[in-house]
């Protein structure tokens, strides 16, 4: 029996994505685009035709710029940007030279924060609070432009004072909030309008979105005005069941069917084969080849014109674009590649150096689960996460259950064998639980959770940097690291260099005071959580790529740190097995993360 439907403004579905721009978008406008899974690269798309060189000026807030949305830069229609992010993440996480300048307000201005102080503003904006108390920032330089103005420092509560007082310099960029002490305090965010791409709707303009679902519903519950969509189908009034409806019609204003919407991102469809609304919509994986096409494209200028006008400044839009990407790339979207697995047991002597750190972290990984209780694993994107999951498949030999976690949502992920990328659609289906990001990073992780992340830049009090460079050109932005370090003991997997391991940190992106472990080439560094002691080599093994290299020469070839004291005993690695160099490589057929020369110049 077909439901009544109540809707003050019915929603209006228009033909494509273009006319939901042209109907609803005005220069000036701020807007938020939704960070789930799937995102809304075709309207993304829509508004840089649309307002092609009309100079609209939009803010726009995003929890991170990559791939399609480097479009917004290359395009010129943003004024400013609030994220947490903006660079590559396929192949691998590193900066891309279009940012390189954003420090400097080019190609547009920026406002830096985490990928959970993002979300959670939208929370305070979607219950229309005056703000939110976060755990994160605190003690970093991502701070230090934001007080007084979007971020508060007050000291916590204490016995007597259960509210607690404004800290005596909480408006002062001289200060960075002291951990343990103080607490932040960050105001709401309430854009006009939220762009989202969803994979069902109905005529009523009821949204369905599939997990793992990233940033979720917040960012629709927080636009003033309402949702802009797109979804793969939509259906009429009463098809969709009550228990799956994501967004309700009542906060969505405009619709539009934009088959592949998220493409080159993915698209996951509920497991609910015999349910009438998902009738001819199909799970679609992520266009790695196009990803990487665009983030290379997208530093080059005279590539990036060529790759502009060949997919975004198209007259007939999301049907040109289609056509541009090619049924049979579609439809091999669709398909589920074969697991990888190897036939015998790989030769321990031909491990290269990244190899030999991510096992080396591996280590570090399995002993803090078995020594610390640890319930999950927080696995970063990078050799990070390589790691992470080679310690999961170790542990898992040996009969011991951890739970691996990712910052999009997923729980208990048990990786696919050949896909490398973090955030692919193929790890969620061995999940246990698909939720989303303000789950993950702010309930599960400050729940006994071993976080595993890279560095860009790491000092020896553990402080990491991935905002600027030496020169003081811009990296990535912290994404979800700040949120994990700030809440979890954590170990940083990165290749040692002697512009990598420094003294002290341009940017202190995430502070020290958590993280307990360096792990590189060579061994592995270690200092006490909440400690203000410095890194100390706690385990030794040669580079592979110089076997006859000594502990104090790598120390002062690779790092700007202090050598060891010869006089402390130093525990000596054993050499990597088969079992381990076969583990990783079976996840990392393509040599992705593990190729010899990695990381000197990118991001591990």
């Amino acid at each position: 029996m077909l439901r009544e439907s109540y809707h003050p403004e019915p929603v209006k579905i228009l033909s494509d994505p273009d006319s939901l721009v042209r109907e609803f978008v005005k220069p000036g406008m701020y807007l938020h685009l939704a960070a789930t899974m799937s995102r809304p690269n075709a309207l993304i798309y829509s508004l840089a035709r649309v307002f092609k060189d009309k100079n609209p000026e939009f803010t726009f807030s995003v929890a991170g710029i990559h791939s399609s949305a480097h479009s917004i830069a290359l395009s010129g229609i943003a004024k400013k940007v609030i994220t947490g992010f903006a660079g590559d993440t396929y192949p691998k996480p590193s900066p891309n030279s279009l940012y390189r300048d954003l420090l400097e307000g080019k190609p547009f201005q920026v406002e830096l924060w985490s990928l959970l102080t993002i979300i959670q503003r939208l929370i305070a904006g979607a219950m229309r609070l005056p703000g939110f108390v976060s755990n994160s920032l605190v003690g970093s330089d991502l701070i230090t432009d934001k007080l007084g103005k979007s971020a508060f420092l007050y000291n916590k509560p204490t016995e007597g004072n259960p509210y607690g007082e404004a800290a005596s310099s909480h408006l002062s960029t001289e200060t960075k909030g002291i951990r343990g002490k103080d607490l932040l305090f960050i105001s709401p965010l309430n854009p006009e309008y939220t762009l989202m791409h969803g994979v069902v709707a109905d005529e009523d303009g009821n949204i369905v979105l599939c997990p793992p679902v990233g940033e979720g519903t917040w960012g629709a519950m927080a636009a003033v005005k309402g949702v802009i969509a797109t979804v793969e189908k939509i259906v009429p009034r009463g098809m969709i069941p009550p228990e799956i409806v994501s967004i309700p019609s009542s906060r969505v204003i405009g619709l539009a069917v934009a088959k592949f919407g998220a493409h080159p991102q993915s698209l996951r469809v509920h497991n609910l084969p015999d349910l009438p609304a998902f009738k001819g919509i199909e799970t679609y994986l992520d266009d790695y080849e196009f990803q990487s096409e665009a983030n290379e494209c997208a530093g080059i200028p005279s590539r990036a014109a060529r790759w502009y006008k060949q997919f975004v400044d198209l007259a007939g839009g999301h049907a040109e674009y289609l056509e541009e990407i090619g049924s049979d790339k579609l439809r091999r979207l669709k398909m589920i590649p074969p697991e990888h697995r190897l036939t015998r047991k790989e030769d321990p002597n031909t491990v290269n150096d990244s190899e030999q750190m991510i096992i080396l972290a591996a280590r570090a990984v399995i002993e803090r689960v078995k020594k610390g209780g640890y319930k999950t694993i927080l696995a970063g994107i990078g050799a990070a996460h390589m790691a992470a999951w080679t310690a999961f498949k170790l542990l898992e030999q040996q009969g011991i259950s951890i739970r691996v976690i990712s910052e999009l949502g997923f729980y208990g992920m048990s990786p696919f064998p050949g896909d490398v990328f973090l955030f692919s659609q193929l790890h969620a289906h061995n999940c246990f639980m698909l939720s989303e990001t303000a789950q993950v990073l702010g309930t599960i992780v400050p729940d006994s959770c071993l976080g595993v992340i890279g560095a860009a830049e790491l000092d020896w009090f553990g402080n990491v940097n991935s905002v600027a460079d030496g020169k003081g050109k811009f990296l990535v932005g912290s994404g979800g690291a700040n949120d994990i370090v700030s809440v979890a003991d954590t170990v940083v997997v990165a290749k040692a260099n002697r512009q990598r391991f420094v003294r002290k940190v341009k940017h202190i992106t995430s502070p020290g005071e958590r993280i307990i472990e360096a792990v590189c080439q060579f061994g592995r560094f270690q200092r006490d959580s909440l400690s203000n002691h410095p890194f100390e080599l706690y385990s030794w093994i040669p580079p592979a790529s110089d076997e006859e290299m000594e502990t104090i020469e790598a120390v002062l070839r690779y790092t700007l740190w202090l050598p060891p004291d010869e006089e402390l005993p130093m525990r000596k690695e054993p050499p990597i097995t088969a079992d381990e160099l076969t583990i990783l490589r079976e996840l990392d057929p393509e040599r992705i993360y593990t190729e010899q020369f990695m990381v000197y110049t990118r991001l591990p």
